[in-house]
């Protein structure tokens, strides 16, 4: 069997995927970027996701933003050639279309992970691995313990398709912007068609967004709860149910909303998007209150993360409101470094929406703008502990907030945190 070696292994090329591998190489250390599909990027390309929530302190994402010209709208098809040059440019090592199969480890580390792909396996040994597949499956197969969803029954936000629109006339088209909106397109309109069956069930949500080129919109309101994304069935029956909602949401926006009347799919995700799944754990963890206290930790890794609560329903159509949501204004917060640090092992680092957090504080830093901030936070800290030659538990965050402050001007957090 082929060996392949490394410095750091990044598994996962989506947005927190690659900002850890650019920052990481960016600071000295060889990097191995690991991902199943054939293109980069994840939901941002791959899964049609055009809009991005939330906020953060991240580098890259200041980049995007210039690339784009748009603070939270971005193009799926520019992003993913981008994605490819920028990794070429830092001198990422890349393989696409190859899944991480197998891992060895003993109570310290892991030893080496076994990849696949096109028939061949090969062993790659490397000095830290960041998890950032979302789902954690390094980290999984590691043995790392984890809680599946919502604490209290595992439950789990739905997966969702994105697709793109052609045909829409800009002058007229609606964009709703608020719940109540939203619930207003449902109510009046949507209802029957889900009633009815023309649109499969629990589709109910209308979530609309201005494409980047004329003519065009994304469109968020295909939904399937009570779907495991860690179970492969249950997985391809919420692509099979998301699929099938396409043709019936594309028929009521023809004849119930302004401006899509010749509306038209031109292109859809090439999978669903999962929301949540699993939360590890690690050496600390985020929390609804850390939020909404507006906490600054002593190892924060990233500063100035924002988003509200976004939970979609659990059961139901995907825009029941759910009273037990914490209220959210705004407020700006912190992550620690903890939370990217499993327990057990200790050269492997989480990244993105699969580090340590509840249920609640998941739903706020699950977003792409803050996964990204995770993804340089676990970049710099793999990078530190190679060029160290210690653990990633060894390394003192304030090294990884020196780099950020004074090589990034990613800002400090803000004084008003507590």
């Amino acid at each position: 069997m082929k060996i392949i070696q490394t410095d750091i292994a990044v598994f996962g090329a989506g947005p927190a995927g690659i900002a850890a591998a650019l920052m990481a190489r960016h600071h000295g250390a060889r990097v191995l970027l690991v991902e199943k599909s054939g293109t980069l990027g994840g939901m941002s390309t791959a899964g049609m996701l055009n809009i991005w929530c939330g906020d953060s302190s991240s580098h890259l994402l200041s980049r995007l933003r210039t690339f784009s010209g748009d603070d939270r709208i971005f193009d799926p098809m520019a992003l993913r050639s981008y994605y490819f040059e920028l990794l070429e440019e830092a001198g990422v090592d890349i393989l696409t279309e190859t899944v991480p199969i197998d891992v060895t480890s003993n109570d310290e580390q892991i030893t080496s992970v076994t990849l696949f792909s096109c028939g061949v396996k090969a062993l790659l040994k490397a000095g830290v691995a960041i998890d950032a597949t979302g789902d954690g499956d390094v980290a999984f197969m590691a043995g790392v313990p984890f809680c599946l969803g919502r604490e209290s029954d595992h439950r789990m936000m739905p997966m969702s398709l994105e697709f793109l629109l052609g045909g829409v006339n800009d002058a007229r088209a609606v964009y709703p912007n608020t719940f109540s909106l939203q619930d207003k397109l449902y109510e009046e309109l949507l209802a029957p068609y889900v009633e009815s069956g023309r649109v499969p069930y629990p589709a109910g949500h209308v979530i609309l967004i201005k494409g980047q080129h004329p003519g065009t919109a994304a469109v968020n309101m295909t939904n399937s709860t009570d779907y495991d994304p860690t179970d492969p069935v249950a997985r391809s029956k919420a692509a099979s149910l998301t699929h099938r909602q396409i043709a019936g949401i594309v028929a009521y926006l023809r004849a119930c909303v302004p401006g899509y009347e010749a509306c038209y799919v031109s292109a859809i995700g090439h999978h669903a998007g999962v929301r949540e799944s699993r939360h590890f754990e690690g050496v600390a963890r985020l929390t609804e209150e850390d939020i909404l206290a507006e906490r600054v930790f002593d190892d924060w890794v990233v500063s100035r993360a924002a988003y509200t609560f976004g939970i979609h329903a659990l059961t139901g159509r995907a825009s029941d409101h759910d009273p037990s949501i914490p209220a959210y204004h705004g407020e700006q917060y912190t992550i620690p470094y903890g939370v990217l640090l499993p327990k057990t092992l200790r050269n492997l680092l989480f990244a993105g929406r699969c580090v340590s957090a509840t249920h609640m504080a998941h739903a706020s830093m699950r977003v792409m703008p803050i996964a990204m901030a995770l993804g340089e936070g676990a970049g710099l800290g793999a990078a530190i502990a190679v060029k160290k030659d210690c653990a990633p538990h060894q390394v003192d965050a304030r090294d990884i907030q020196v780099i950020l402050r004074d090589v990034y001007h990613v800002p400090s957090p803000m004084p008003k945190c507590r």
